[in-house]
């Protein structure tokens, strides 16, 4: 019953226009921010940390504006999962920046898309797939109706899913020395093998995985997001290169350079950044959790 409530809902978003879509994520945000709930409280610690900068309003105005950027990546997943799969693709209405991707392929590099959650990075996933052939990464869900229904979506523009496991690690390796595309989410917090190296200028628990995939096959590293146009009428996708090359850097260098991309990026839309995200839950030994 969970899982037919569950896709019913999902079938039911997927045929809404997008702009009814988002007015109706922002209503669930403004439920979170007066209901005080629990994703509200992750938000305001996380930009406190990440935004000392701002005002005590600056930062509460960004909490709300987040929290409704929340509530439309939720209505969302019907459309990215289950809509038509080209009337999705053609809310895409402008691309900043794939030539990086082309001028990469041309000097048979593979690429990294490095896919913070950030915007629409379901959109962007559907996108990359359809024009380059890319194997992404996921972790396997223990309801299988779930994770079949989750896989025939992401892969229906022609994405190859591999597991987190060290098949899926070589499937990537693989990938990129035939100078195809891989995605990563760069700001997923690891169980193990990770580094503390700052983010927003926090010391937070990073993913090695990147760094190292990237150093192994020379590979190029690029940061993608889809961006919400303010009309609700679609997105953009923005391509952006490393500062440095991730490839050649040592690891503990190249970790904390990808996330000074990712700042870098997510500084550009902040917003549009999942704040509810517990990034910050893992933390050095003998300091206190900041939630």
């Amino acid at each position: 019953m969970k899982f037919f409530l569950f896709k019913l809902t999902l079938l039911s978003t997927a045929i809404l226009p997008l702009k009814l879509i988002h007015f109706l994520g922002m209503l669930m945000g403004k439920i979170s921010w007066q209901s005080n709930s629990r994703i509200r409280r992750i938000a305001e610690k996380n930009i406190k940390l990440c935004f000392p900068e701002l005002t005590h309003l600056q930062q509460e105005e960004l909490v709300k504006k987040s929290l409704y950027e929340t509530g439309k990546v939720i209505l969302e997943t019907g459309k990215m999962w289950l809509g038509n799969t080209h009337k999705t693709l053609q809310l895409v209405k402008k691309i900043e920046n794939q030539h990086l991707i082309d001028d990469a392929l041309k000097n048979n590099k593979g690429v990294i898309i490095a896919m913070p959650h950030y915007g629409s990075w379901e959109l962007t996933s559907l996108y990359c797939a359809e024009h380059y052939p890319m194997t992404t990464m996921y972790a396997p869900q223990e309801d299988l109706k779930v994770e079949n229904l989750m896989r025939q979506a992401r892969q229906r523009t022609g994405a190859k899913l591999v597991p987190i496991d060290n098949s899926g690690i070589r499937a990537m390796s693989k990938a990129l020395k035939q100078s195809e595309l891989i995605s990563i989410l760069p700001d997923q917090s690891p169980k193990n093998n990770g580094l503390f190296v700052p983010f927003f200028g926090q010391p937070c628990y990073t993913m090695t995985l990147l760094s190292k995939l990237a150093q192994k096959n020379n590979a190029t590293v690029i940061f993608t997001y889809a961006k919400r146009l303010d009309d609700s009428s679609g997105f953009e996708i923005i391509f952006r290169e490393s500062g440095k090359d991730l490839s050649k850097l040592g690891l503990e260098d190249s970790v904390a350079q990808m996330n000074l991309d990712i700042e870098k990026l997510i500084r550009e839309t902040p917003y549009q950044y999942q704040w509810t995200y517990k990034r910050f839950k893992e933390q050095e030994e003998g300091k206190p959790s900041v939630y």
